[in-house]
């Protein structure tokens, strides 16, 4: 009687824990597959993370922009000159190493603006571009390129020049007179340039509202800096 008791205990215990035992077996993960996971997981979240960082560069303008005619018209810096016709505005500047522009009539904050422009007349060292947060010939912003392939960022402060990013080549600007697609985002005391729907170069420290509009960089004795903008658009 005891040896039937014991035999039937063994038995029976057996039969528990092998379902047991099986169950658990076949719920294990192949080494594979667990590695198939971790390596789809890995590549999403660096997708991802490319994805938000490229998006981190883009523009971004958005909602509809207002009319060029918001700009109000032009007011020409000193020594510059032009002409309007047509919705192209060509910008002259004669005297050497000068900086001429044109400014809209109201100051804004918080904009974006993208304009096409060429060069029309000038050395290949020469320049042309936007200012932006413009205050007074002692205070603003130039974003500058050149037919050469250069690019450059400078600021006058209380009447002093420096240079944010000096003149140095870019891969995105189309040389010659090509036509390139230029753009500034200002927020608060920060501006971001682009060219050509690429991101260029971001500054700090700027003043939180001003005027903008074309400009052009002479850069020769004896020279005639000209360059044609068309096709403002602005977004507030």
């Amino acid at each position: 009687m005891e040896h039937t008791t014991g035999a039937f205990a063994v038995y029976l215990t057996a039969k528990m824990e092998r379902p047991l035992t099986e169950t658990t077996e076949s719920r294990q993960v192949p080494l594979w597959l667990w590695r198939t996971t971790v390596g789809a997981l890995a590549l999403i979240a660096l997708v991802g993370l490319t994805t938000a960082l490229w998006l981190g560069t883009r523009s971004v303008a958005t909602g509809t922009p207002v009319p060029a005619q918001a700009l109000g018209g032009w007011t020409f810096g000193p020594g510059a000159s032009g002409d309007e016709n047509g919705g192209r505005l060509l910008l002259r500047m004669s005297e050497a190493d000068r900086l001429g522009y044109a400014t809209s009539v109201p100051a804004l904050l918080d904009f974006t603006v993208q304009v096409r422009a060429m060069l029309q007349t000038g050395p290949d060292d020469a320049g042309y571009g936007l200012v932006v947060r413009y205050q007074g010939p002692d205070d603003f912003v130039a974003f500058l390129i050149g037919p050469d392939g250069y690019i450059a960022v400078g600021q006058m402060a209380s009447g002093v020049w420096r240079w944010h990013v000096p003149w140095q080549q870019w891969p995105h600007i189309k040389r010659g007179s090509s036509e390139n697609l230029l753009r500034a985002e200002c927020r608060a005391d920060r501006c971001r340039f682009y060219v050509n729907d690429e991101f260029a170069f971001e500054i700090n420290g700027v003043p939180t509202q001003g005027h903008l509009g074309p400009a052009v960089w002479n850069p020769a004795q004896g020279a005639t800096v000209s360059a044609v903008f068309r096709e403002w658009r602005l977004w507030k």
